[in-house]
């Protein structure tokens, strides 16, 4: 008889195996989960009758998967994961982020407390902080204004010089108004998220002792 649900229970054991193991090394974590696997293989093969029961029999002598890798650890000599306390390094990243941008920007990407897309975000939304957020609106600012014509005569003096001024209507005016709120509350907005995702903080990785 052989057992119908063999692959199922096998497979899910293996993949709590390697959800206990997500802090060790890629390298490491494959290689457990291999020779588990080899194990129950082998295990397998000295059964004169397979059925659903022998399989869970042979999961249960492996034992629970956080007793795998807690061993596996030890064995390996693998220090298990220390947490990563977010410190100065991490308060003055947030801080100098909208307002000093290039050593804010300098600061996130030296700091581990982040995703690299955190550290995306806080580098490009918006790209050089208030600094940036104020250069771009003179250029906005500037390519408003009107243009002048001026009309000379074969002497080369002036005759006429006329200067078009464009006037935006209301709405123009108020979705203005909305732009410039949401691109000055951007700065803020990302300091904030970066202090949100601070807080979460990042999954520690473990090491070789």
């Amino acid at each position: 008889m052989t057992a119908p649900h063999a692959d199922q229970l096998i497979d899910g054991y293996l993949a709590r195996l390697n959800a206990a193991a997500d802090d060790l090394p890629k390298a490491l974590r494959h290689e457990l989960v291999d020779d588990v696997r080899a194990h129950i293989t082998e295990a397998r093969t000295r059964e004169s009758e397979e059925t659903d029961a022998v399989i869970l029999n042979i999961l249960d002598r492996l034992g629970e998967p956080a007793a795998v890798v807690a061993d596996a650890r030890e064995r390996l000599g693998v220090r298990p994961p220390q947490p990563y306390r977010p410190g100065v390094l991490e308060i003055l990243a947030v801080i100098l982020v909208p307002f000093f941008w290039p050593v804010g920007v300098i600061l996130l990407w030296i700091s581990p407390a982040w995703h690299w897309r955190d550290k995306l975000i806080g580098t490009l939304v918006p790209p050089g902080g208030y600094l940036g957020v104020s250069v771009l609106a003179l250029v906005a600012v500037s390519g408003r204004s009107g243009g002048c014509i001026t009309m000379t005569n074969a002497a080369g003096a002036v005759i006429q010089n006329t200067c078009s001024h464009t006037v935006p209507s209301w709405l123009q005016t108020l979705a203005a108004v909305v732009l410039t709120i949401v691109i000055y509350a951007l700065p803020l907005i990302t300091a904030g998220y970066l202090a949100i995702r601070l807080r979460w903080g990042r999954q520690p990785q473990a090491v070789l002792a």
